[in-house]
Formats: structure tokens, C-alpha cells, sequence
């Protein structure tokens, strides 16, 4: 019993070959940014349109995760309209407004427009100069429904805006084309707004009253 007594009573040394812990592991990185939910696009009719152009094109849109990354931070600003968007009565069915807007005359330089299919967009062009309207967007809301209605084809990018009184309009924005300059599904050629009003616009503003 005394033997035992004075084993218990020992302190026993570490043994040398006894490995030690590995070290804990690195730090998460922090999370990914996601834009504010007012700024996210949600389903509507009204880009069902252009959900179909994609679809006859052989354009598959882009799943929504990655059109979230193309949104911007909202701050008001002019935009520059080159397409469906320069009849009011469209910008009004769009964003909801009670009131038809007051649309003025602009040009921007640095792009041209290319055809995908009956819609025209912007692609980057040295010496370019493309002729259109332009709107002051104060509402995120109005924001988040013009993005919607061009859907994830076309993104907002930074453009200066020239008025016909001369009056250059910097920090503005148009949506251009999102994909790749060179891509199959654009064509040369010009936008036809009196043929658009005349055969596609009803089928936006008629949607606005469903």
C-alpha cells in the first residue's frame, strides 16, 4: 500500500517524443457584399419580352446571383436612353410613374449601338457617338425597375451626357451590353422607335394595367 501511495504521489515528466497540437486554423474571410433588397430585381411581367429574345437568340440569361453582382450602389443621376426606354409613355408604364416623364434630347460619346435582335444596346466604341433621350432618376425603386425591364443582358455603366444646349452631364448612366462585345448574338444595325411603337409597345404599357 505505501508503494502505491508514493506512485500516486509522483509527478510524472512529459514524454519528449509527445507531439503537439497542430495550430488552430485561419480566420473566415469576411462575407461576400450583397447589395441593399431594394435594389434587387424581382420577377415581373415586364421582362418577360426580353426573357423571350434571349431564348430566340440562344442567349441564356444569367442565373440571379450573378445579376446581383452588377448592381451599383443607388445615387441619383441622369440616365441616357437609346432605345424603347426614349418613348415616355414607356419609362412611365415601367417605372410605375403616375404622370407621363418629360424626356430631353442628348447625345453620349465613346460607344455605338449594336442589335440584339429588335433591341439595341451600347458596346464601347473609340470616337463613337450615340443619339438618344435622357431622364433624372431620383427613386431607387425606379432605378431597380429600369434594371429589371433590361434584364441581366444589359448592365448600368458610367457614361457623360451632352444636352443640345451643350451642357455636359457628368456621372450619368445608360445600360450597356453585359456580355461580350464580340458576341454572336449582335448584329450592326440601327433601332426603329416609330417601328417599335408601332408594333411592340403596347404589349409593355398594356402589362403596366393588368
Amino acid at each position: 500500500m505505501a508503494q502505491d501511495s508514493k506512485e500516486a504521489h509522483e509527478v510524472r515528466e512529459p514524454l519528449e517524443d509527445t507531439p503537439l497540437p497542430p495550430p488552430p486554423p485561419p480566420p473566415l474571410p469576411p462575407p461576400q457584399y450583397r447589395p441593399p433588397p431594394e435594389l434587387l430585381p424581382s420577377p415581373s411581367p415586364l421582362e418577360s419580352k426580353k426573357t423571350k429574345m434571349a431564348a430566340r437568340f440562344g442567349a441564356a440569361e444569367k442565373p440571379a446571383s450573378a445579376a446581383t453582382g452588377d448592381v451599383p450602389t443607388f445615387r441619383p443621376c441622369h440616365f441616357f436612353f437609346y432605345g424603347s426606354l426614349m418613348d415616355p409613355e414607356v419609362v412611365q408604364a415601367v417605372t410605375g410613374l403616375e404622370t407621363t416623364p418629360i424626356l430631353r434630347r442628348g447625345s453620349i460619346s465613346g460607344f455605338k449601338v449594336k442589335m440584339w435582335g429588335i433591341y439595341p444596346t451600347l458596346i464601347p466604341e473609340e470616337g463613337g457617338k450615340v443619339t438618344g433621350m435622357l431622364w433624372k432618376v431620383d427613386d431607387p425603386e425606379h432605378f431597380r425597375s429600369l434594371q429589371q425591364y433590361e434584364t441581366t443582358k444589359f448592365k448600368p455603366c458610367m457614361c457623360s451626357i451632352e444636352t443640345e444646349s451643350g451642357e455636359v452631364l457628368e456621372n450619368s448612366m445608360a445600360f450597356c451590353w453585359a456580355g461580350d462585345k464580340d458576341s454572336p448574338d449582335l448584329e450592326d444595325g440601327t433601332f426603329d422607335l416609330e417601328r417599335y411603337q408601332k408594333n411592340f409597345k403596347s404589349s409593355v404599357v398594356r402589362s403596366k394595367h393588368r
